[in-house]
């Protein structure tokens, strides 16, 4: 969405013409689109979003079900479950380590 259609957004539900204008009369011609396009937008955290993608959560879940699935998780796929078998307890070994590295960056953060 582009900054005219913001703002265009923004009058409509903050000010009453009373039928003297309406929105569509504004002249938009002077506007460069090209120039809207340059506007970035606030990326969002990647590294979040793969922390919650890792511990199996949705997007901006709370602590305790932070916990709760890191818990979870790790009795799931803890390397030591594996010792007979040298290739899965490898695997394990790597999963393990991303859950922890996922639930210490969440742990920081929210205590």
């Amino acid at each position: 969405m582009g900054l005219f259609n913001r703002v265009k957004n923004i009058i409509k539900s903050n000010i009453n013409f009373k039928n003297e204008v309406k929105l569509e009369d504004i002249d938009t011609s002077d506007y460069d689109e090209v120039y809207y396009d340059d506007v970035k937008e606030v990326p969002k955290d990647n590294k979040e979003e793969k922390y919650y993608g890792i511990l199996e959560l949705e997007y901006g879940a709370g602590f305790k079900e932070i916990k709760a699935s890191y818990k979870r998780l790790l009795k799931k796929y803890h390397h030591d479950l594996y010792y007979n078998d040298p290739e899965k307890q490898k695997t394990a070994q790597k999963i393990t380590e991303k859950l922890n590295e996922a639930y210490t960056y969440f742990e920081r953060k929210y205590l």
